[in-house]
Parts: structure tokens; C-alpha cells; sequence
């Protein structure tokens, strides 16, 4: 053997000590304090259809290979709380800290997310902190979290509540923003991405309970709603630092319920795997966070340098809509706007005006100072147009309370908006458990989520264009108000001359006896409003507590062409319109049956008078007659289909 060969040699052996050194030395802290509560997971299921929506946006953008421009990277604050000695010693060094920041971006830019600090550093110089325990998080950020930003805070030492020494945890409950990070743990390269991660959303890829095996199966069958509920991540049986081998190999022998050897990701950075070997998010974990984002997170914003605007307006019912933009941030050098998110600039200054054509928009703000540039993306901000049918919507269809030209807003930017959902909503006690439509669990509603709000907080939910164009127009919605802290829903209506707010008189209060109760109905006489465009708008005003959920659902137009009354029955279409006939009395004690047939008495249709429809959509286009018993005379009601 050559010299030269056993210089090689020596080298390689080298390398593979100083690798396994390494590997070895970054994993001698304690794995992560976040618990992911049964609360949160239910939460996460609840606002589901707005995350897939998200989710699949990014996905497409991602696949795409020119079709869909590549959505700008959103700029998300951060307030750095560095702990130190009493005499302002110690604590984490400003170059350890850009690293940190600097890691994260690196590993977050594919998630469509940068992150920066605002506003500078805020030094908390006492030696009780620097030993820190998580069950004293409320005392520590009673006094120093900072509204609206992730506030990121570094310190010695950090305990979970059992005393046992951890790396560090997150806290994304309603609106407490909060990272707390050991320093060397924040400098190890995948812990603070770790529990970022967490922030945004995603659970441990072995799933939320450390204690015991996953349920989730190899072969991936159920990997949608158990382990992380992610299904490009492989089913994980825990990874630990006596199954992961110092060449990041998996050396573990579990199975899972089937007997399958599990297979798992030993590089994710969401696993309990060495910290060295976690190195990356998979793309259905990115597609998540920048879901959670836009749909939970996206208030955040740096009060002295941000992407944020106003306009005088962003919807009309008309064909086009002039815009006034305006930005308030003083310390700007550069404005960019691409005001319909096609990846184009349209204007650099500070607040252009644009004209809109029909549609629904995005818009993109890149703003620059003397030295960072940030961006921000309003998803579906500019709503523009006529909706060409009546109103008719049971939100079945709905992914996101946003969709089909509706609109949510959180008026009072605290956290409290109108959600999309199906089943039980998030919190216990409260709410409906199931929708009015259909009664079961897939029908979907919208609902305002009393949660992380606080009392008084305003939410709106506004319809899109619609005319009135018949004469004897009621507008009919369904709703549902159970719960200890119940607010107030009002029903307001905008026109040409703007909103004439609650026309019917305001709904507060728990309005059901019992969470199983059903919906109600209320309608709205619109035969004033004959030949106009209007919307109507829903708000929503927050309760007393938590226990608040508001719902509402089947919201549409029911035109009464030739109405048919008597004392005591009222039916409606005639001529029958979409193939759907209502028979309404209002006698509450009344059970009445029906009976329709052709003039020569065939009979094609009976059953009990309810509060549903007759659908006639079998019967061919005809005359009919309609034969309602009340138990004390026999009514004919002729009925043209």
C-alpha cells in the first residue's frame, strides 16, 4: 500500500469522525416541548376546507411550469426577546440571532415565507427567566409580547412543565404568537425551523402523542387523518437517537397494526430524528404552513415597515370598479404593485389608482426601504361585477368562507371571521353539529368562531351581487345561535346609495335550547328593492365568551311570481321556478298532507307538508293540480310547472 493511499484513507476516516462528532454533538439536547392539544387538532379539522384550498393553490403553483405565476414570498415579522443576566449579561449574541434568522429563511423560502425582524431587540435582563419554565409563560408574556408579531424568545435554559429540560416549544393558540428556544438549540440548525414549523401548524410526524405507536399505516390508507394527517410524510413510529444511526439510517424493527416494517423520513424536520440528519420540509408540509398562513396568520404585521394598504372601495356590483390605493408606512424608498397578482408590476408609487374590469383579484405589495424589501399577497381582495343568477347558495361548495364572490372579513383585526365548515365547529358547547341543508356531517355552513376573539370583536360576511328583479322577493337565510356567550347577528342590506343596516330587527342571544337544536329561518321582505343590485351583509358581533359560535346557511332569493293564500296556506312559485314548490302555513300546530296530480286525476306526488321544498324536478312540464288537507276542508291549488 502506497502513501499516498493511506492518506486517503486517514481522510476519509477523518471525515467520518468529525461527521459523527457532529451528528453526535447536536443531539445531545432534549427533544421538543410543543404539545399539540386535542383542541388544536380539532381546530385544524374545522378550518380544513379554507387550508385544502390554500394548500392546493400552492401545489399548483409549485407543479407548474408556467401556466400559474410563481406566488411572491410573504414577509412575516418577528420581535427577537433575548434573556439575559440581571447585569445584562450573557444571552444570545446579534450574530447568533441573524444566523438563526438567516437558517430560517434558507429552509422557509420554499414555503413561500421570509422572516425579519421588527422593530430591534428587546433585552430582558433577569437571572430568574434564564432558567425558564413553560408553566411561567403567562407572566413572561403578559409583560412583553408585542401584538401581531411572532415573538421569538431566546434564553439558557428552558423546562416543560414536568421539569424536564427541553429544546423549545411554540404557542399558536388564537392570537399568543410565541416561540420560546433555548440558545444552542437556536443556532443547531433545524430546532427553531422545528418548532416554526409547529407555529405554522404542523405536528410531529410520528403524530400529537409521544407516548404511545402511531396509528398510521404504512401502506398510507388512512394518512389523512391520522399521524400528522399529512400524506407525503411516511407513517413515523417515533424516531429517536437509538433508531437513527450517525449516517442518518433508519436501524428501528417497528410495525405497524398490519405488520407492515415501518419506512420513515429520517431527514424531516418535523421528526424526533438527530437534529443533525432533519434537513427538510416535504412539499405537502410547505403547501400546510402556507395554507395555515393565509387563513389563520396572515394579520401579522410590523407597525414601523410593512406591506399593508387601504382603499376607498374594493367591491361593486357594477361592470367596473376605480380603486384608490394608499399606504401609510413613512420609512418607504419603493413602492411595487401588482394590483391583479399576474407576476407583473403595474405601478411603483405610493398609492396609484387602477381600474378593474369584472373578476375576482389578488393583490401583491412589494414595499423597499433603505435597506430590506418585504412583500405581503391579499388573496381575493378586489370583487368586481354582477352575479348573473338569483341567490341561492347553501355553501356546500364553499372551501373557504371567500369563495364565489362572498366575502369574509374581520372587521375588528383581532382574530374573530366567518369560516366554512362541516359537522361540529371547534369549540365544545356551542354551535350547530351538522348543517341545515342536509342534516348530516358532510354539508357544509358558515360560521363565525367565538375562539381567540375578544368580546365585541366584528365580523362581516357579505354577499355578492345579486337583482332583484321580480316583484314579492323575500330573501330567506337559516341560522344557528346556541351557547353560553352568544352575541348578536344583524342583517344588513347595501344598494346603490349604501347600507341600510338591520332590516330585520337584530338576533342576540343563545336563540336554540340545545347544540342538536335545528336551524332556524328568518326572511327578509325585499319586494321594496324590485329592479336594484344589492348584497346583502351578515355581522356577526362577539359574545361574552368562548361559547359564542354563529352559523348561518341556506341563504337565497324566493321569488312569489302569483302567489296562492288563504287563511291558512301559502304557496309559492306559480309557475314553479328550478322545479321546487313551498308550502308554508302559519298555523306552527298544523300537520298537513299533499297530494299532486294531472287535471284527470293521476296522482304523481304526496307526502306531509315541512319546511323543505316539494321537488317536482320528476314530474314533466305541465298543469297540475295540488290538493293540501288541513283535516277540516279540502283546498285545489292549480299549479303550472
Amino acid at each position: 500500500m502506497n502513501i499516498f493511499t493511506l492518506r486517503i484513507k486517514f481522510l476519509f476516516c477523518l471525515v467520518c469522525f468529525t461527521f459523527t462528532s457532529v451528528l453526535y454533538s447536536q443531539n445531545t439536547e432534549t427533544n421538543c416541548g410543543t404539545i399539540t392539544s386535542a383542541e388544536s387538532i380539532k381546530y385544524i379539522q374545522s378550518i380544513k376546507p379554507q387550508i385544502k384550498s390554500f394548500e392546493q393553490e400552492f401545489l399548483n403553483a409549485k407543479l407548474s411550469k408556467g401556466d400559474i405565476p410563481v406566488k411572491t414570498i410573504n414577509a412575516i415579522p418577528v420581535k427577537a426577546h433575548i434573556i439575559r443576566n440581571s447585569n445584562g449579561t450573557g444571552g444570545l449574541s446579534i450574530p447568533e440571532l441573524n444566523d438563526a434568522i438567516s437558517n430560517l429563511n434558507e429552509i422557509y423560502q420554499d414555503a413561500l415565507m421570509e422572516f425579519f425582524l421588527c422593530d430591534g431587540i428587546n433585552y430582558i435582563d433577569d437571572d430568574r427567566l434564564c432558567h425558564f419554565n413553560k408553566k411561567d409563560e403567562n407572566t413572561l408574556t403578559e409583560k412583553h409580547n408585542v401584538a401581531g408579531l411572532i415573538n421569538i424568545y431566546f434564553t439558557d435554559y428552558i423546562k416543560n412543565t414536568s421539569d424536564e429540560n427541553i429544546c423549545g416549544y411554540s404557542n399558536n393558540v388564537a392570537r399568543q404568537d410565541v416561540i420560546v428556544m433555548k440558545n444552542d438549540c437556536a443556532t443547531n440548525g433545524s430546532s427553531l425551523a422545528h418548532e416554526m414549523g409547529h407555529f405554522f401548524s404542523l405536528m410531529h410526524t410520528h403524530g400529537p402523542k409521544n407516548e404511545t405507536l402511531t396509528t398510521e399505516l404504512v401502506d398510507g390508507s388512512n394518512c389523512d387523518t391520522d399521524g400528522d394527517g399529512i400524506c407525503d410524510t411516511p407513517a413515523d413510529p417515533k424516531l429517536t437517537d437509538k433508531n437513527v444511526n450517525n449516517f442518518c439510517k433508519y436501524t428501528g424493527t417497528e410495525t405497524d397494526a398490519h405488520g407492515d416494517t415501518f419506512n420513515p423520513d429520517t431527514q424531516n424536520m418535523m421528526s424526533y430524528s438527530k437534529k443533525g440528519c432533519r434537513t427538510h420540509f416535504t412539499q405537502q408540509q410547505l403547501a400546510r404552513m402556507y395554507a395555515f398562513y393565509q387563513t389563520t396568520k396572515n394579520y401579522l404585521s410590523c407597525p414601523s415597515f410593512n406591506a399593508d394598504f387601504s382603499t376607498d372601495v374594493s367591491q361593486t356590483c357594477e361592470d367596473n370598479l376605480t380603486v384608490h390605493f394608499k399606504t401609510d408606512c413613512s420609512n418607504i424608498t419603493k413602492w411595487e404593485w401588482d394590483i391583479d397578482s399576474d407576476g407583473i408590476i403595474d405601478y411603483t408609487t405610493q398609492n396609484p389608482v387602477h381600474t378593474y374590469n369584472s373578476g375576482i383579484y389578488d393583490v401583491t405589495l412589494r414595499v423597499t426601504n433603505k435597506s430590506k424589501s418585504i412583500s405581503k399577497i391579499y388573496s381575493k381582495y378586489i370583487k368586481v361585477g354582477t352575479q348573473p343568477d338569483m341567490l341561492d347558495e347553501n355553501f356546500d361548495s364553499f372551501e373557504i368562507a371567500g369563495d364565489y364572490g362572498w366575502t369574509a372579513n374581520d372587521v375588528s383585526k383581532n382574530g374573530y371571521n366567518w369560516y366554512a365548515n362541516f359537522g361540529e365547529t371547534y369549540t365544545d358547547n356551542t354551535g350547530p353539529n351538522n348543517d341545515n341543508t342536509n342534516n348530516d356531517i358532510l354539508g357544509k355552513y358558515i360560521y363565525a368562531e367565538a375562539s381567540g376573539a375578544e368580546p365585541g370583536d366584528v365580523a362581516e360576511f357579505i354577499s355578492p351581487c345579486f337583482t332583484i328583479d321580480k316583484e314579492n322577493s323575500e330573501l330567506e337565510f337559516a341560522y344557528h345561535m346556541f351557547g353560553g356567550g352568544i352575541g348578536e347577528l344583524h342583517v344588513d342590506l347595501k344598494t346603490e346609495t349604501g347600507y341600510i343596516n338591520d332590516v330585520i330587527p337584530a338576533i342576540i342571544g343563545s336563540q336554540q335550547n340545545n347544540q342538536n337544536d335545528a336551524f332556524l329561518t328568518k326572511s327578509v321582505d325585499l319586494s321594496s328593492y324590485t329592479n336594484q343590485t344589492i348584497k346583502v351583509r351578515f355581522i356577526a358581533i362577539r359574545g361574552s365568551s368562548w361559547e359564542g359560535d354563529i352559523a348561518i346557511d341556506d341563504v337565497f332569493i324566493k321569488t312569489i311570481y302569483t302567489p296562492i293564500s288563504d287563511e291558512t296556506f301559502k304557496v309559492y312559485p306559480n309557475p314553479v321556478k328550478n322545479d321546487l314548490l313551498y308550502v308554508k302555513t302559519n298555523d306552527s300546530e298544523l300537520v298537513s298532507n299533499y297530494n299532486i296530480s294531472n287535471l284527470v286525476g293521476q296522482t304523481f306526488l304526496s307526502g306531509t307538508v315541512s319546511k323543505r321544498p316539494i321537488d317536482m324536478s320528476n314530474l314533466p312540464s305541465g298543469t297540475y293540480l295540488l290538493i293540501l288537507n288541513d283535516g277540516k276542508s279540502r283546498v285545489l291549488k292549480k299549479i303550472i310547472k
